[in-house]
């Protein structure tokens, strides 16, 4: 309601002012201030805060007449009256004075050069100035008995004095001595009808504190025995019979008093720091307990006692809030219903505790300035450093500002909608992410927003653009800064409005009005400034679509009106309309197209809006519909709060039908805290039965009104209804200070149920709230408002000197705004279970399940009742945690909600909770059977602290085995460190494998060497593409060689290192370089052996087997992952299983199954790049029309590592990516076999005869390379000759291949698969990788291991078996493989040879789906028949070393 911002401000007293501060006073009006010290009077004016006059009392004064104490102001400000020590009262009498040069302004205010006039006129001032005082001393009156308290009734001084009377005295000093009462005889008693009254039995008795209220009809006092009670005036005159006292009961402690006459309340501050809050009986006249201020003993412990009684007590302006002071220091401050919204006894405000300790700061006297922006305090610190001296006090005045809601005093429908705050120079608004990111586009429309506002012809009320989840989760203050063109002569801001969209704000001051477009950042204001001043808004003001409706009083005509300006139209009376009404309206509101209005002499008006749309500037007419009378049910119109137009009614219809019924039904008023209802009368009709529907129910009269709660502050209702949730949106909310929210909920039957008279139709539930509710999110089940905060700051850095470290400025911390949210869902539902209605809790609990936080409610609603049933300290006879739970079970986030709410209590409570929700092994089973394994895992830590070591182990065990089969490899990691952490002997024993800290990866793979050249890889991260390698292996770049005797030696050299290799790759992991084994993902760190128990032993047995059935299946890429996080040592394991588990003996289905998992697509053949040859001889149009590989891997031709490019003399082309081309991308397949074909005959020769003369490329590019060969910027020159037919096509073909190749991340993954295979000897998994990578080196490389190495016989026979499927395959079934099939033919033939030479073993293929070969069909390929056209003129050394050429004539049968 209140919030406190930024530091209090010091105000600096004259050094003439010696004694210290006693009080400070506010005038009627509160712009004039009296500061009162022991010796001098000064006047201080609001706004600028500057002394206007000060009177100073001489040395012989201070002697004879004592020292100043108390003061009091008169009605109309033209006097103050002191009272002294020594019982006198002194009377000043001030008036206007008339400087000469300065005119009736001590100070004027005026615009500097820089800010020059933007208004019209030039002949009104800028600000009215800080007006010109003369303050003299009148006379004196000595008053017999000490001058106890004195107080302004009407136009005289009530005065008690020590020696128990009341003297009543004009302010012209003259006593009257006839009208002289004795407090003594003034008869007490518990209420004016009933009770009986009896004197005060003590003679001489007074009163320490008085207080009159007009309202109430009496005075608030306090007795010096601590008593106190309400003294009414029967008569309306103060005179001996005619005052009658009513007792506060139960108080016998006061302290302080102060009247709230608004609401109609008495504050009494008590010695033990507390305070208690009373209000009247209009029956009776008693005074009842409202509530009672004090503060929480857990945030707050021992508070109350430590700063000692209640010093000062003091209202709001508008009765909203209450300041409460200390006497040994601190202040509060609380909402009119004991709601605490700010206090300086929290660790959060104290800067330094010894500061603290050494320097006491205490409030003397406060006062609140015009609106309750600023709290004036009179203020004293105790100075307690010299320990044999007497403390020394140090006053000073503070101002400390404030910001307010505006529904303080403006509760229009608008402004319950959003949170929106209003200082005394800026606005504060939060309405989430609307302002920032909305593209300004009506949703509906499409159109610009500031169109949308004004657009015509739209009888429905604007929707705004609901982003719900943004507001919840938005933090941020909008803080727009009033212009001081406005402000500078219309200080302060008395009232604000907020449209509906939250685009859109008004304010009006002293005089006139103005508003701001957030879409354009400007304001408004009137251009004529006499239009301005003759205009005082004096009840409000709200936006109805684009149009600003205002209660106003025309000061030119002497008459109070409604007035509409148009948005969009200049701030002028000509576009205005007006509308003028009998009284003074002191509140509005809006419900749709309807407009009520409450005047002073009690009445409603209720209004029907109507647009008229006209170019260019549109108009609104208003119409009386009906009015209504409260003066019977009022006590004063000042009390009436806020008035609402509603559709809500004491029945509730279906929840079909009142989705579409969104009539006024009701009025809904709130009188003093007390909410009233007024409903249509829909027993009787008035008006012709023939008359429109709509009007009849306009005209229906009001019920008699019913109280529907006490103690409300804020009410909220919605005046659209949402289909979804139509028990939050059909609801009333209120707020009700210290006593929560409440909420009346409508209880729609089922369709089902039969519908009873005597059942329930609404049900008001009340529940606690942590924060100040300022907005209610109907849909989202959201309370939105603000909460003080504080910001600590160090003095001792930049301490200024002369200024005091204990100055109580510098006590006070630095005060902001935040704005707070809390959930209501699980209050509503929780007492609507209370109270035995579990199926309307359902209801709204299925409503609400789309929320992102509805499972947070659940374990909300869970963790309320467990936490208050479980530490009871009496037994409950109807517990309600068994309905909680069984609610819980009605929804699917049951079991996830049991464990979350286990792990965040206490582990004693754990047997409350699970006595309700069932056994954790029985919730464990029933994760494992619905698939949450993440929740089975929560449940794991409940079994380790309810059940024995062995129960836990079990359990982890079936939970591992789910989690290795659902691929949950973090949930895996976890479960095995827990598992190895179990032991026999301690279930409590710390984990024996280490514990990654929060943030660390999940598995432990070292950092990539910056200059090696094989990264290690991580399954599921997209590493940059580097090259590969082979371990052991330095390959240099491929040259181009001059002669054949040159590429042989190369040749030969390459066989020999890999040769090398593949020895390396054998060797055990520990043999393998640190530098390469952190490459290769092998953890290279010095591990703890773990204890050979049969646990850990079980545990590789889990893991050993699940690796295995991965592998059967042909997952390989699960496997790496399961490796790669599971720290499974995966080469080991392999070689183990090279004759087992990784045996393939399918490899068409296993070809399948790497494709799909490594999202890896099929080659393909692009039609428009197969080329006939035009010198042919043979006809080949067949083949022609065949597509060719887009694979530039795949026409690369691979013979031991050798390719075509190798022997090629033509020009090297650039690919405009940088990689080389070959000439085989413009050429037909039938070409491309001739060309092999010449190539094995003659590779010295080129056949210059061939098409494609026109430049021949070479590639220099090896087939292990992952990443491209990127040639330097300065090499790329890209000009037109570029851009011929036959770049076109090798871009066309450069295309084509990037789209048969996979994910980057993914070729990085079978990389290094295959490099693991290599190692652990698994060369059918490494040959089938190869394959689809269309890697020619790293085929050659299975075949040269296979024939170096002592390869067992049938894994050479099952590749060659394998090759020869997959040949027949890509005949039938994938074209696309045919190319690079063609590429390796030769490796196909070493491999046909190694069997020969060791015996083909007895090898039965499994035939595959795709494509059953029989043993005619094995012999059609021609592969064993086509062996002698291979022989070679070359050396028997060149034989040796496994490189066979492709056949000259088996190219064309392979693809005839």
């Amino acid at each position: 309601m209140y919030f406190p911002v930024g530091w209090p401000k010091a105000l600096a007293v004259p050094p003439e002012d010696i004694g210290g501060l006693h009080s400070v006073l506010c005038n009627r009006d509160r712009v004039l201030f009296a500061v009162i010290t022991e010796r001098s009077l000064a006047i201080w004016y609001c706004r600028p805060c500057v002394q206007i006059v000060c009177h100073c009392r001489s040395e012989e004064s201070v002697r004879t007449l004592g020292t100043n104490q108390k003061a009091a102001w008169r009605p109309d400000s033209t006097s103050v009256a002191v009272t002294t020590s020594q019982g006198h009262i002194l009377f000043y009498h001030l008036e206007r004075e008339v400087l000469a040069g300065h005119g009736a302004n001590c100070y004027n205010q005026t615009r500097g050069g820089r800010f020059p006039s933007m208004r019209s006129s030039s002949s009104m001032e800028y600000g009215e100035g800080v007006p010109s005082i003369r303050m003299t001393f009148f006379t004196s009156v000595q008053i017999i008995g000490k001058i106890e308290c004195l107080v302004c009734v009407r136009d005289e001084l009530l005065v008690a004095t020590g020696n128990g009377m009341l003297q009543r005295l004009r302010w012209d000093g003259v006593v009257n001595g006839k009208t002289g009462i004795n407090i003594a005889s003034i008869p007490f008693s518990i209420d004016l009808q009933h009770s009986r009254a009896s004197t005060l039995d003590t003679p001489g008795i007074t009163f320490t504190h008085i207080e009159y209220s007009g309202l109430l009809g009496g005075f608030a006092v306090v007795l010096p025995d601590g008593r106190a009670g309400l003294v009414n005036t029967l008569a309306g005159k103060v005179e001996n019979n005619s005052l009658q006292g009513v007792w506060a009961q139960g108080l016998e402690n006061v302290t302080c008093v102060a009247v709230n006459n608004r609401y109609r309340l008495i504050a009494f501050g008590c010695t033990d720091g507390l305070g208690v809050v009373y209000t009247v009986d209009d029956m009776t006249g008693a005074l009842q307990v409202s509530h009672r201020l004090e503060l929480s003993t857990k945030d707050y412990p021992d508070a109350c006692m430590a700063c000692g009684p209640v010093s000062r007590l003091r209202w709001s302006p508008d009765g909203c809030v209450l300041a409460m002071a200390w006497d040994r220091g601190g202040m509060a401050v609380w909402s009119v219903y004991g709601a605490l919204l700010m206090c300086t006894l929290g660790a959060d405000q104290g800067l330094y505790q010894e500061s603290l300790r050494l320097h006491l700061f205490r409030i003397k006297s406060m006062c609140w300035s015009m609106e309750g922006y600023q709290l004036w305090m009179a203020c004293e610190t105790l100075d307690r450093t010299e320990v044999m001296e007497l403390p020394t006090a140090t006053s000073e005045l503070l101002q400390l500002q404030f910001v307010k809601s505006t529904l303080t005093v403006n509760p229009c429908a608008t402004n319950h909608e959003h949170l929106f705050l209003q200082g005394e120079d800026k606005l504060f608004i939060n309405t989430g992410d609307l302002v920032m990111k909305q593209q300004w586009k009506d949703a509906n429309m499409n159109r610009p927003l500031r169109e949308s506002i004004t657009r015509s012809g739209d009888s429905s009320p604007q929707k705004p653009v609901r982003q719900s989840n943004i507001l919840v989760g938005n933090k941020q203050w909008l803080v727009v800064q009033i212009p001081i063109t406005y402000l500078g002569s219309n200080w302060p801001i008395r009232y604000a409005a907020i449209d509906r969209t939250g685009f859109c704000i008004a304010v009006a001051g002293r005089c006139g009005l103005a508003h701001y477009a957030m879409f354009t950042r400007k304001w408004k204001l009137f251009g004529n400034e006499t239009q301005e001043k003759d205009m005082v808004v004096t009840g409000g003001l709200t936006w109805w679509r684009d149009f600003i409706i205002c209660a106003c009083y025309n000061l030119n005509e002497n008459r109070d009106e409604l007035r509409m300006y148009p948005r969009a139209s200049n701030l002028d009376n000509a576009f205005a309309y007006s509308c003028k009404v009998p009284s003074q309206i002191l509140l509005l509101n809006l419900f749709r197209d309807m407009l009520v209005v409450f005047c002073a002499d009690c009445h409603i008006a209720l209004y029907s809006i109507e647009r008229r749309d006209a170019n260019p500037n549109p108009s609104a007419s208003l119409t009386l519909l009906q009015e209504i009378s409260l003066a019977s049910y009022i006590p004063h119109a000042v009390t009436v709060i806020s008035v609402t137009l509603t559709s809500l009614r004491t029945e509730t219809a279906s929840s079909k039908q009142t989705s579409s019924r969104r009539e006024a039904e009701s009025l809904i008023v709130n009188v003093a805290g007390r909410l009233l209802m007024l409903q249509r009368d829909r027993s009787m009709t008035s008006g012709k039965e023939n008359g429109d529907v709509r009007k009849k129910e306009k005209i229906l009269p009001f019920c008699a009104p019913v109280v529907l709660a006490s103690c409300v502050e804020n009410m909220w209702s919605s005046s659209r209804s949402s289909p979804d949730k139509v028990h939050l949106s059909e609801a009333l909310w209120l707020g009700c200070g210290a006593s929560g929210m409440k909420v009346w909920l409508p209880l729609f039957p089922r369709n089902d149920e039969k519908r009873h008279s005597f059942l329930s139709k609404r049900i008001m539930l009340p529940f606690q709230l942590s924060i100040y509710p300022l907005a209610v999110l109907f849909e989202d089940a959201v309370v939105l408002g603000a909460a003080n905060d504080t910001m600590k700051y160090d003095f001792q850095d930049c301490s200024s000197p002369g200024v005091s470290d204990s100055t109580p400025t510098r006590l006070f911390p630095f005060n902001v705004v935040d704005r707070t949210t809390q959930v209501y869902l699980h209050h509503i539902v929780r007492e609507l279970l209370r109270r035995n209605l579990g199926s309307h809790a359902l209801q709204i609990a299925k409503s609400c399940r789309s929320l992102p936080y509805f499972s947070h409610v659940l374990e909300l609603l869970l963790h309320q009742v467990l936490e208050e049933e479980a530490t009871a300290h009496e037994p409950i006879p109807d517990p309600l945690l068994p309905r909680i739970v069984d609610f819980i079970r009605e929804f699917p986030e049951f079991l996830q909600t049991i464990v979350h709410c286990a792990r965040k209590t206490e582990i004693a409570l754990w047997s409350y909770l699970f006595a309700s929700a069932g056994s954790p092994k029985d919730l464990f089973e029933q994760c494992l059977q619905s698939g949450s394994l993440e929740t089975a895992s929560s449940y794991l830590i409940i079994l380790q602290n309810l059940e024995p070591a062995a129960v836990s182990r079990q359990h982890a065990t079936l939970l591992l085995d789910a989690s290795l089969d659902k691929g949950k490899w973090e949930l895996a990691k976890d479960l095995v460190r827990f598992l190895r952490a179990i032991g026999n002997e301690d279930p409590e024993s710390p984990p024996r494998t280490p514990v990654n800290p929060i943030n660390a990866p999940i598995y432990p793979l070292p950092p990539p060497p910056q200059d090696g050249p094989f990264p290690g890889f991580a399954f599921g991260s997209q590493a940059r593409p580097v090259r590969s390698y082979s371990m052991g292996e330095n390959l240099a770049g491929v040259r181009e060689r001059g002669s054949a005797k040159e590429r042989d030696r190369e040749r030969h050299h390459s066989v020999q290192a890999t040769s090398t290799t593949n020895k390396k790759a054998t060797a055990a992991p520990r043999d393998i370089p640190p530098r390469v084994r952190a490459d290769c993902g092998v953890f290279t760190g010095t591990l703890k052996h773990l204890e050979d128990t049969a646990e850990h032993f079980f545990i590789d047995v889990i893991l050993q087997r699940h690796a295995r059935k991965l592998l059967g299946a042909g997952r390989l890429r699960e496997l790496g992952s399961f490796a790669a996080h599971l720290n499974f040592e995966l080469i080991g394991w392999l070689q183990k299983e090279r004759s087992r588990a990784a045996r393939v003996d399918d490899f068409v289905t296993s070809l399948h199954t790497l494709h799909r998992d490594f999202q890896w697509p099929m080659p393909v053949i692009a039609l428009s790049q197969v080329i006939s040859r035009s010198n042919s001889g043979s006809k080949i149009g067949s083949v022609g029309e065949r597509s060719r590989s887009s694979s530039y891997d795949a026409l690369e031709i691979g013979v031991n590592g050798m390719t075509l490019n190798d022997i090629s003399e033509g020009q090297n082309r650039l690919r405009p990516n940088g990689m080389y081309a070959s000439p085989s991308l413009r050429s037909s397949m039938d070409l491309l076999c001739d060309e092999l074909r010449q190539e094995a005959m003659d590779s010295r020769q080129f056949n210059s005869n061939q098409k494609g003369d026109n430049g021949s490329t070479a590639a220099t590019e090896t087939s292990e390379m992952s990443a491209s060969i990127v040639a330097d910027d300065s090499e790329l020159t890209l000009d037109d000759s570029m851009w011929n037919l036959a770049n076109l096509d090798e871009l066309e073909a450069l295309s084509q291949e990037l789209a048969c190749r996979g994910p980057p991340h993914c070729e990085t993954q079978l990389r290094y698969l295959l490099h693991v295979m290599m190692e652990a000897g698994c060369l059918e998994w490494a040959m089938l990788i190869s394959l689809v990578l269309r890697d020619s080196m790293g085929v050659t490389r299975v075949v040269n291991t296979a024939s170096l190495t002592d390869m067992p016989i049938d894994v050479v026979g099952r590749m060659r078996e394998g090759l020869s499927y997959l040949e027949l395959w890509a005949d039938t079934e994938c074209p696309g493989y045919k190319p690079f099939l063609l590429v390796i033919r030769g490796q196909a033939e070493v491999l046909t040879g190694i069997v020969d030479i060791q015996g083909s073993p007895q090898v039965t293929p499994i035939p595959t789906p795709e494509s059953s070969l029989t043993s005619a069909d094995f012999h059609a390929l021609g592969f064993h028949g086509n062996a002698s056209d291979t022989e070679n003129p070359e050396s028997e050394e060149q034989q040796s070393v496994i490189e066979t050429e492709l056949p000259q004539d088996g190219g064309q049968c392979a693809l005839s």
